[in-house]
């Protein structure tokens, strides 16, 4: 797993929200080694609050390795202010 901050910005690898979670969200906070991220989502405002979602799903880029698309997650697409 890369290095998750706050206020780097991802974004679902599909495209489209491949859960109940939003399709863009920015890291508020995460611990090193924790298991949850809270995001806030870029699409429902603030009305949606803090989300709570696993660090397994985020990921540096939207394919693996192997060069293969992913289809779960979120991927990077950049951070706060760039």
């Amino acid at each position: 797993m890369h290095r998750i901050e706050a206020r780097q910005i991802y974004t679902t690898c599909s495209g489209r929200s491949t859960s109940h979670y939003p399709e863009t969200v920015v890291v508020q906070a995460y611990e090193p080694g924790g298991r949850t991220v809270e995001a806030v989502s870029l699409h429902g405002g603030y009305g949606y609050g803090v989300l709570r979602i696993p660090a397994s799903y985020f990921h540096e880029a939207p394919t693996t390795m192997a060069g293969r698309r992913r289809i779960t997650g979120y991927y990077m697409t950049g951070t706060v202010g760039d």
